[in-house]
């Protein structure tokens, strides 16, 4: 079932996409995560904007549109069968996922990707894009 239809960037941090677009040299960062680690944000009170995205293939052609509005594309990602399936379906992800911890930016918006039905205990080798679902975080 279709949630929603993100043509738009989502509120907040997501929504100075469009600001970006006119100021190139304001670029945000697209970040990739297997799960949402609440300690990487700021620890003070605040509002995630969260949206459920429609399908898979929706997110390719959004990522798309923001890495042409000068976003970089960063990511988390050490399940290699996920990395392989985001890839197949056009999202360019570096590589090799960064090293680091995240670490919340003003600006960034966060992709957090994920199985529709986690396997505990399990090491999936193959993952195919209709196994993955995901949402679009922003702070506001």
């Amino acid at each position: 079932m279709k949630t929603q239809n993100f043509q738009v960037a989502p509120q907040g941090a997501g929504a100075q996409a469009g600001a970006r677009q006119q100021n190139p040299a304001a670029r945000g960062r697209i970040v990739f995560l297997n799960a949402l680690p609440l300690n990487a944000l700021p620890r003070v009170r605040m509002e995630l904007d969260v949206l459920p995205v429609g399908s898979i293939h929706e997110l390719a052609q959004w990522v798309q549109r923001r890495l042409q509005e000068g976003f970089q594309l960063i990511h988390y990602i050490r399940h290699v069968a996920t990395i392989a399936a985001l890839r197949a379906i056009g999202i360019p992800l570096p590589e090799q996922p960064n090293a680091g911890l995240y670490q919340y930016d003003a600006g960034d918006i966060i992709v957090v990707v994920t199985l529709k039905t986690p396997q505990r205990g399990q090491e999936i080798q193959q993952v195919s894009p209709s196994d993955l679902e995901a949402w679009i975080v922003a702070v506001l």
